[in-house]
């Protein structure tokens, strides 16, 4: 039995906007090439040793043979890569080899996702994966495959990483799991839809195990989640930290600006190898609170604080700042610029929301009628593709620019570089 494992190509988010890009590229903001999901690679660790498995990272560049013979094609794509992984499924089938998509976005929309591929994997693949290799062995693959129960991450695997082809890639650092689900709906967030809506942790020696196996050391952690201030989840991560001190790493962590508001634990964090702190606004209380033209100044400070007290403990802060949401107004751009340089951020990104199937930003607009088309590869934080209720399309996307170029105005890039590779960040 033979497997071709497919990561389709997506666009940057900067790929749309030619003069930001030649402005912007001597930042490596925007426009990087960041290590590959981790969803194949732990579809290709649960694999059987006698199934051939391969991959083709359409991504990087790597040539896509439709015409091979194989038992099945197996797709796993987010929003910004369904178009191509669409195409990609189309030609196979035509071709009369067999097609499973799964992921974010097949999971917020199976039957679209099913208009291109024998079977789709709503949710986790990791409990269904079995069920599906032995139902292509015996020719009787079903439309749908989705777990009911809860996926336990004791049973979670290391990734085989090493499927995909290192030399096509500029990054020195890999993506590492922790935990899954999280009862915070927040707008533009698909993890309780596919998650569900309970915090499951991977056990820490597991992780500390899957540290030690990777080549490099440096390394993203995916979940935003772990750092939210919940006692389970503030436990669970310096548990985690404590097993990293002394191995010589170094890692990104992601958040929103729901953080604990102590330099302690932020000292704990950086003695466990912690190095940047990659900050979303906007889909928070505390961040809209900050953006909100009633702002108070004690609230401003609170969040100029906070920054500092991450920075003072030796970690980089990184902000990526939203607009064009609905309790946003055309002022919101120069407040972002404004807390930026108050609070000395020196590392940032911007992005457009987008209202991706699933979310509950993404049902309200399709609900409203506000989705302006379904080109899929446009749908990268990069371009407006719904109708913002306070700005035009065009304001929108010029209030975007201006972010951009204002927040760069100026700035060398030896001090807007992260001190992890900003390279290897995941879009």
């Amino acid at each position: 039995m033979k497997i071709r494992l497919i990561y389709p190509k997506f666009r940057k988010f900067l790929e749309d906007q030619p003069a930001l890009r030649s402005t912007l590229e001597k930042h490596v903001v925007g426009d990087y090439t960041m290590p590959p999901s981790l969803a194949l690679p732990i579809l290709a660790a649960l694999t059987p040793d006698d199934i051939e498995v391969n991959i083709t990272d359409d991504n990087s560049g790597m040539p896509l043979d439709f015409d091979e013979k194989v038992d099945l094609v197996v797709i796993s794509c987010f929003t910004p890569q369904a178009q191509r992984a669409y195409e990609i499924a189309d030609e196979f089938r035509r071709r009369g080899t067999k097609v499973a998509l799964g992921g974010i976005h097949p999971t917020a929309l199976p039957e679209e996702a099913k208009l291109h591929a024998d079977s789709v994997c709503i949710g986790e693949g990791e409990p269904v994966w079995p069920e599906l290799l032995d139902d292509v062995r015996k020719g009787t693959m079903k439309d749908f495959y989705k777990y009911d129960g809860v996926y336990d991450l004791a049973k979670f695997p290391i990734p085989k990483r090493e499927i995909f082809p290192r030399d096509r890639y500029k990054w020195n650092a890999h993506i590492v799991l922790t935990m899954r689900g999280c009862p915070v709906n927040c707008a533009g967030c698909p993890i309780p839809g596919k998650e569900g809506p309970m915090f499951r942790f991977r056990p820490v020696e597991n992780v500390v195990e899957d540290i030690r196996t990777m080549p490099y050391r440096e390394f993203y952690i995916t979940d935003d989640t772990v750092m939210l201030p919940g006692k389970r989840n503030q436990k669970y991560l310096l548990n985690l930290m404590e097993k990293t001190q002394g191995m010589d790493i170094s890692i990104f962590l992601a958040s929103t600006m729901m953080m604990v508001p102590d330099p302690e634990f932020y000292r704990k964090l950086k003695a466990g190898g912690a190095s940047s702190m990659y900050t979303i606004f906007h889909f928070d209380r505390t961040s809209k609170d900050l953006f909100d033209m009633n702002c108070s100044k004690e609230h401003w400070q609170y969040c100029i604080d906070l920054v500092r007290m991450i920075e003072d403990a030796g970690i980089h802060f990184f902000g990526s700042f939203g607009i064009g949401f609905d309790d946003q107004d055309r002022g919101v751009t120069d407040r972002i610029l404004r807390f930026c340089d108050d609070a000395k951020i020196d590392l940032a990104e911007f992005f457009i929301i987008t209202p991706f199937p699933g979310t509950p930003f993404g049902i309200q607009c399709e609900k409203e009628g506000r989705i302006l088309h379904r080109n899929y590869s446009m749908w990268n934080h990069g371009n407006v593709v719904f109708q913002p209720k306070n700005w035009t399309c065009e304001e929108l996307t010029s209030d975007y620019q201006k972010l951009w170029l204002e927040f760069y105005k100026g700035k060398e890039p030896e001090n807007t570089l992260s001190s992890f590779d900003v390279n290897s960040l995941s879009l």
